[in-house]
């Protein structure tokens, strides 16, 4: 028996060495339908028995997807017969695989027996792959040539090589988990909210010290912890952390706030001082908050008043005084 195994692993072996590039008829029961989502954190796991098959599709954002990582788990019972089964993986198939499905073509381009581990992994790439990518280890596999979007979505099933497999075996399942792998970059996209009528002051917006020109839209960052700086002689300096996650947008609102405007009044202890109307009291001690925009002061000694408009203007202080003087004039 044992001899029997290892000739028939060997002409398994060079039927393993070359992958067709025509359609193939495949038979077997689709039990599962994978959408997998190319985001960070996510993955999926199915059950499967022999000749069982999974559907596999990728949601449409794949701007980020680099692969699909596949790992099939056996029990100790199913790794005794290691070399009785074999993983075969076929894209571009057709008609488009659904739950209960039976009958497709596809081109195979994975087809391996299971080594003896509990569990096996597959890459299966879908951008050409990095130069400084080292071999896999024991038990791994990566795909030399991408699978491209449009040959989505992939049959993956466990086919049985050889006969005389018991029927206990036959009926026990697999459990194949697929994650996406993601290039290390995510999407920041920034919204501003400016206070009324200020939705044109001038703003100098740094991300890792760098200038950002545009601040609507999204931006392309790597992942990990960004420094964003915002300042402007309008508003007060803003200054934040952003967290970048592969494959995901952050969306980060931030609140522009007016800088302070003050107003400090200097006029004579009994002078009556009115600011928009409303009477100021203890003026020459105090620095009086303003709003942006037009205000009238007036200053009132006895019965003489004067009055004067002014235009407050974001980040300013405005100092007002009034000084009686006595003008002498010689002919």
């Amino acid at each position: 028996m044992k001899k029997s195994r290892l000739i028939f692993l060997f002409f398994f072996s060079i039927l393993l060495a070359s992958h067709p590039v025509y359609p193939e008829n495949i038979r077997g029961l689709v039990v599962d339908e994978v959408i997998l989502t190319p985001a960070a954190g996510s993955e999926a796991t199915s059950a499967l028995r022999l000749e069982e098959m999974v559907s596999v599709s990728v949601a449409e954002n794949q701007r980020y997807l680099k692969a699909v990582h596949l790992e099939i788990l056996l029990s100790n019972t199913l790794k005794k017969y290691f070399d009785s089964f074999g993983l075969v993986i076929y894209k571009n198939v057709s008609p488009v695989p659904r739950r209960g499905g039976l009958a497709f073509q596809g081109e195979r381009i994975f087809f391996h027996y299971l080594p003896y581990l509990n569990r096996v992994y597959v890459t299966i790439p879908t951008t050409p792959p990095d130069d400084a990518e080292t071999a896999p280890p024991v038990g791994s596999f990566r795909l030399e040539e991408p699978v491209l979007p449009e040959e989505f979505p992939l049959l993956i099933a466990v086919i049985p090589l050889m006969k005389g497999i018991p029927n206990s075996i036959q009926d026990k399942q697999f459990y194949i988990t697929l994650r996406p792998v993601l290039v290390k970059k995510g999407l920041l996209q920034l919204t501003l909210q400016y206070p009324p009528g200020s939705e044109y002051e001038a703003l100098e917006i740094t991300i890792d010290g760098q200038p950002l020109e545009a601040p609507d839209g999204s931006l392309e960052l790597e992942s990990g912890i960004h420094s964003l700086n915002i300042r402007s002689l309008a508003f007060k300096e803003v200054n934040a952390t952003i967290a970048i996650e592969s494959g995901k947008t952050s969306k980060v609102d931030i609140i522009l706030e007016e800088l302070a405007i003050g107003l400090t009044l200097e006029a004579p202890q009994e002078a009556e001082v009115y600011l928009d109307g409303e009477k100021v009291n203890n003026h020459s001690q105090t620095v009086y908050p303003l709003d942006p925009g037009s205000h009238l002061v007036r200053i009132k000694i006895g019965d003489y008043s004067i009055s004067k408009k002014f235009t407050a203007k974001s980040g300013k202080n405005y100092h007002i005084s009034c000084v009686f003087d006595i003008f002498i004039n010689e002919d």
